[in-house]
Formats: structure tokens, C-alpha cells, sequence
């Protein structure tokens, strides 16, 4: 209900989201700007985690080098049309991209030979692939950022979640991790995990910040229905906070945050530099590369294909992997930006007239009005900054966009390689 009723005020758009198969000539690259980011999605991992919702199969060798060839495929294609233009960072995610740390090196080194490239590079692992080998390697790869996927230090609920480690081997992790002066090292925590306590992520939060880190990634674990993980809380009986006892949490976050010298960077972000931050979602445009991997610039937004051996079939045959597409209004492709520059907490009116030419406060004359009525934000000079009452309101909104959108789309992009349409 809330997404429908944000897609009729801010849109004023009554239908559902289309997108459809995409087929040669549907998607004008010409749009894409002066610069732009990429994604590589990795989908391996040595077992999976019943909560997660993300492209992902298990870990196969064989399977990973034809995946590694699939992707430099993909890159040649793309080279084409990016041509001259300047990429301005490399973000790796999955899955576990350290299962594919030696290939990676391939990419990379395609990339730096092939393309326009000056920036940052992040990748996300998992606390049982970080050895002294793996973590030179990374290094000597050239990655700036690195992020690890901790989620808790509590034993029992690290076993409901299924993360085989334990709280001694995070430990060894994040003191090994240390020691190899990453730019920027993020470490992911979740809230709201089955019969997990505020003391809980009291204790998971400070522990985290008494490792010096970086950046801390905090946010709450979210039920999305194509997981099974809301039944089966059910059928063992765990439980979990209230949705009121969240702002209490997000409270709890900001105070602990404070105390230790770390500043919010973005609703679900805390970190000391906003120059090193980690981030993976805020670009303004990105093409993704790998199965299942999105982009999004100019007014189009489109999916590669899910299914990792369609995706290397597709590739195989010199063809890009593009399963469905959109092409966005102008007016949407503006609430696109707004929804995550309001992610990140601040909404620059200057950078959105730069972007669009218009006024933010005209163009969305009521939207503007509400925020303001309802102190959900103040205003700063040029910025809109988000207050405690906007920053749980977007919080809120954030997981009912996963629970609705992306859990329906991707639901569906896992269960067909390649889709005629899908309304949303």
C-alpha cells in the first residue's frame, strides 16, 4: 500500500511499472554521460544463506573460469559503446567475489587496459575467505575498499542465519584485515535478526567500532517473501522487534555512533571520512556486468539475465545478456534520484537543477510541502537534509521498496532466464 500510494503522489501514475524483453536498438547508449561507474556481480558462495535474496548458486571452479570469460565478453561488447568515456569507480559484489579473487585479477587487468578508468575499487567478502594470501592479492589488484559481511558477533544467531563462523574468527578476521591498509574497510552489521536483543547490537556495534574501522553498514534484516525466512521464524518460534521498537534502535545506532567519533553517512552508513566512504548503491548511473546485474543511466534501467549458464550462453554467442528493460519517464528518472539522494540523507537542489534543469521545489511542489509540514527534512542553504522522523520514515520505505519491488522482480528474473514482461 505505501509504495502505490508514493508512486501516485510523487508520480501521479496510477499503472504499474512495465518492463519488457529487451530486444537490439530498445536502449539508446548514447544517453550515458561523461562518466560512469560499473558493478560486477559475482553470484558464488560456498553455501547459502537462507535470508539472503540476491543472485547467488553455489561455488563451482570450472563454472567460475567460464564466468570470468562470460564477463570479459560482456566488457568487449561495452567497450564499443563507452568508448572514451571516464570510469569513475568499480564496484565487485555477489555472492562472494573472493571465491573468484584470481579471475578477478583477469578483469581488472582487461578493464585498465581497455577502458577510461581512474577511481576507486570495492569488493565485498565473507569472513571465511579472509586469509593473508587473499587479502595481498586484493590488495595488489589495486582494491581500495573492501567490505566484510559480519552481520553479528552473537554465536546462537549467527547459527540461526546460517554463517558458519564464529564470533573468535571474526575476530581474527577484522585484526588480519587491518594490517593491509585498505583505504577504506566497511564492516556490514544487521538488526532486527531472529531473538536478537538491543544489547545485542550494542555489543555488535561497539565491538565493531573498537576495531578503528572505517565504516560501519548497518541495517535491518528484511523478510523478503521469496526467501522463506518469515515462515520459518514462524515455525521455530523466534522472534523479532516491532517496527516502533526499530526507531528505537536507529536511536540507539546514531548515540553509540556519536560516542566513538562516527558520523551518519547515509540512512543504513556510519563512518569518519566522508571521502573513504563504501558505498555500493548511490551512483548516479552504473552499468552492471555478470548475471542478474542492473544499470541504469539516462532514463533506462535494465537486468542481465540471472541464470549464470544463459548469461555465459549468451555471451558465448557474442550477444549482450540484457534480459527486460525500462525506459523511464523524465519525471521518474528524477523520483529515481530523489529516492536515493534521500538514501543518502541530503538532497542537493543545485546538483538536481545541474542534472535536469528544473526546480526540485516547483517540480515536486508537493512532495516539497509535505516534507516540510511534516519536518521530515530542513533545509540547509541548497540542501534538504533529512531529520530523525525522515531518516525512520525513509527507513520504513526502503523496506517495503525491497518487500514489493525487488523481491517481485527478482523473484521472477530467477525463475525465467529470459522474460517477455513484467509489470511491478
Amino acid at each position: 500500500m505505501i509504495t502505490n500510494i508514493l508512486r501516485r503522489l510523487i508520480l501521479g501514475k496510477k499503472e504499474k511499472f512495465t518492463f519488457n524483453r529487451y530486444k537490439r536498438g530498445n536502449i539508446d547508449f548514447e544517453t550515458i554521460g561523461d562518466s560512469i561507474g560499473l558493478y560486477i556481480h559475482i553470484p558464488f558462495c560456498k553455501s547459502i544463506c537462507p535470508y539472503c535474496p540476491y543472485n547467488k548458486i553455489l561455488y563451482d571452479k570450472s563454472l567460475a573460469e567460464r564466468y570470468r570469460d562470460a564477463i570479459i565478453e560482456e566488457l568487449k561488447i561495452y567497450k564499443d559503446i563507452i568508448k572514451q568515456r571516464k570510469i569513475t569507480s568499480i564496484y565487485i559484489g555477489g555472492g562472494t567475489p573472493t571465491l573468484m579473487t584470481y579471475e578477478l585479477k583477469d578483469i581488472l587487468v582487461y578493464i585498465r587496459n581497455n577502458y577510461n578508468f581512474s577511481g576507486d575499487i570495492g569488493i565485498e567478502t565473507h569472513p571465511n575467505e579472509i586469509n593473508s594470501e587473499i587479502l595481498e592479492e586484493i590488495k595488489n589488484m589495486g582494491i581500495t575498499h573492501i567490505s566484510v559481511g559480519v552481520q553479528t558477533f552473537n554465536n546462537d544467531t549467527l547459527s540461526i542465519i546460517g554463517r558458519n563462523y564464529n564470533r573468535e574468527h571474526i575476530y581474527q578476521s577484522l585484526e588480519l584485515i587491518k594490517k593491509f591498509d585498505f583505504k577504506c574497510v566497511d564492516v556490514d552489521i544487521m538488526t532486527n535478526l531472529p531473538n536478537q536483543t538491543l544489547k545485542d547490537i550494542e555489543y555488535d556495534i561497539k565491538t565493531v567500532y573498537s576495531y578503528d574501522i572505517d565504516q560501519l553498514s548497518i541495517y535491518p534484516l528484511i523478510m523478503f517473501p521469496m526467501t522463506g525466512m518469515k515462515e520459518a521464524m514462524k515455525d521455530k518460534e523466534f522472534t523479532r522487534f516491532g517496527e516502533l521498537k526499530e526507531a528505537k534502535v536507529l536511536k540507539t545506532i546514531d548515540n553509540i555512533s556519536k560516542e566513538y567519533g562516527y558520523s551518519r553517512s547515509s540512512i543504513w552508513t556510519y563512518g569518519k571520512d566522508e571521502d573513504t566512504r563504501y558505498t555500493s548503491v548511490t551512483r548516479e548511473s552504473f552499468i552492471g556486468l555478470g548475471a542478474g546485474a542492473s544499470s541504469y543511466f539516462g532514463n533506462y534501467f535494465y537486468l542481465n539475465t540471472f541464470d549464470v549458464n544463459a548469461y555465459i550462453g549468451a555471451l558465448n554467442k557474442k550477444n549482450i545478456a540484457i534480459n527486460i528493460f525500462t525506459k523511464m519517464t523524465d519525471r521518474e528518472s528524477m523520483a529515481f534520484w530523489l529516492f536515493w539522494r534521500c538514501y543518502d540523507g541530503v538532497i542537493d537542489k543545485n546538483r538536481f537543477f545541474k542534472m535536469y534543469g528544473k526546480d526540485m521545489k516547483k517540480e515536486f511542489k508537493l512532495l516539497y510541502k509535505i516534507m516540510k509540514l511534516f519536518k521530515i527534512v530542513t533545509e540547509k542553504g541548497d540542501k534538504l537534509i533529512l531529520t530523525d522522523l525522515g531518516i525512520y520514515l525513509y527507513h520504513m520505505v526502503e523496506k517495503r521498496y525491497s518487500t514489493h519491488y525487488l523481491n517481485d522482480m527478482w523473484q521472477q528474473s530467477m525463475e525465467e532466464p529470459w522474460i517477455k514482461e513484467l509489470k511491478l
